[in-house]
C-alpha cells in the first residue's frame, strides 16, 4: 500500500467543492442510464473487435465479472486511492512507505483528484481488482453535457463507448494489466532512487504541482531509465486512448445520431485544457495521445484491417513504440512483415 485510503477520503471531504446535486428522480435516471449504457456499449465494442467466437466468449465472461459504478466526486477520489494502491507494486520500490509517508501521499492525491473531480467523465480502472471497474463520475457528466449543450442521452452513450473500449482492451488482453502495473511501478520507483525525492509523498507532491501548472514533467525525469519508462508508457496510452476515440466515433455512428456534433464540441472542450495527464505529462501530451493514437489506429487498419490490428493485443511484444505511433509503417513492417 502506498496511499492511506482513509486519510485520502477525509482530505477529499475538506478539499472538494461539491457540484450541483441533481434531484432524486434525475439522479436515479442518470445512474440507471449510465449503467445500461455501459452494458450496451460493452456488447457493441466487443462486436467491433471482430474476435473469433471463442475469444469473444472469453472477453464477455471477463466483462461480466467486472463492475459498473456511478460515483460522486468523493467516491471517485476514494476509488482512485484504491486504484493507486493496486497499480504500484510496493516490492518494486526502494523502500516500502511507512504510515507517515502513506498519509502524506494520501493528502497530495486527494488534492490532485479534487481538482479533477468535475472534469473526468469516466474511467476504467483495471488495478483495484483483477476483474476491473468501469466508473462514471455523475457530477462531471452533468457539468460537461450542460457546458457543451448536447443531448444527455446521446452524450452519455458516447462516453460509455469510450470507457467500455478500455474495458474491452484489457479483457481482450488479460496480460495488459500486469504489463502496465510493472511499467507504472517503474515510473514510481525510479524517481524515488534520486536524491530529489525522499519519499512517496514527495513524488505525489511534485505530481500535484505539475497538475496545477507549477512544475514540469522534467522534474520527474531523473535518468535514462525514467525517460525510457515514460516513453513506453506514453506509447501505450496513445494506443489505448486513440483506439477508444476511433471506436466511440465509428460504433457511435450506428447508434448515436449526433456523433459529429458531439465530437466537434468535445474536441473544443479538450483544447481548452482538461484532465490530469494534460499537465502531468506536459505540453498537452494527453491531447496528442488521443490524436496521434487515433491516426495510428486508422493507418494500421487501412493496411491490415481490424483483424491485423488486433495483433497488438496478442502479446506485449506487439505493442507499438513511440516511434511507431508516429510512423505506423514501422509497426506494420515489424509485426506483419
Amino acid at each position: 500500500m502506498i496511499i492511506d485510503e482513509r486519510i485520502a477520503e477525509r482530505a477529499a471531504k475538506e478539499l472538494v467543492t461539491a457540484a450541483r446535486v441533481p434531484g432524486r428522480d434525475e439522479l436515479q435516471e442518470l445512474v440507471r442510464g449510465l449503467k445500461d449504457n455501459a452494458l450496451t456499449a460493452q456488447d457493441l465494442v466487443v462486436d467491433s473487435f471482430l474476435l473469433d467466437p471463442a475469444h469473444a466468449d472469453d472477453v464477455r465472461a471477463r466483462l461480466a465479472a467486472g463492475s459498473v459504478l456511478v460515483l460522486d466526486q468523493l467516491g471517485w477520489i476514494k476509488a482512485n486511492a484504491q486504484s493507486l494502491n493496486g497499480m504500484v507494486d510496493v516490492s518494486a520500490l526502494p523502500t516500502p512507505p511507512g504510515p507517515a509517508a502513506r498519509g502524506a501521499a494520501a493528502v497530495e492525491v486527494a488534492s490532485v483528484m479534487s481538482l479533477l473531480s468535475t472534469r473526468v467523465l469516466g474511467q476504467f480502472d483495471p488495478f483495484a481488482a483483477e476483474t476491473g471497474r468501469l466508473m462514471f463520475i455523475a457530477p462531471a457528466v452533468l457539468i460537461a453535457e450542460e457546458a457543451m449543450d448536447v443531448g444527455p442521452r446521446d452524450f452519455r452513450m458516447w462516453v460509455a463507448l469510450h470507457e467500455a473500449t478500455h474495458q474491452v482492451q484489457f479483457a481482450t488482453a488479460p496480460w495488459l494489466r500486469e504489463h502496465m502495473r510493472g511499467l507504472l511501478s517503474r515510473l514510481v520507483s525510479v524517481p524515488l532512487q534520486a536524491p530529489s525525492f525522499s519519499s512517496i509523498a514527495d513524488l505525489f507532491a511534485t505530481a500535484a504541482r505539475i497538475v496545477k501548472g507549477e512544475a514540469s514533467m522534467l522534474d520527474f525525469i531523473t535518468d535514462d531509465d525514467m525517460r525510457t519508462a515514460l516513453d513506453e508508457a506514453s506509447a501505450i496510452l496513445s494506443l489505448l486512448e486513440g483506439h477508444a476515440d476511433v471506436v466511440m466515433d465509428e460504433v457511435g455512428a450506428d447508434v448515436i445520431g449526433s456523433v459529429a456534433t458531439l465530437r466537434h464540441r468535445f474536441e473544443a472542450r479538450r483544447d481548452s485544457g482538461q484532465g490530469f495527464l494534460t499537465n502531468l505529462l506536459g505540453m498537452n501530451l494527453k491531447l496528442a495521445q488521443y490524436r496521434d493514437g487515433a491516426k495510428f489506429v486508422r493507418a494500421v487498419r487501412r493496411e491490415v484491417g481490424q483483424t491485423g490490428f488486433s495483433a497488438i493485443y496478442a502479446e506485449p511484444g506487439n505493442l507499438p513504440t513511440s516511434a511507431e505511433i508516429q510512423t505506423p509503417r514501422l509497426w506494420l513492417d515489424r509485426v506483419h512483415g
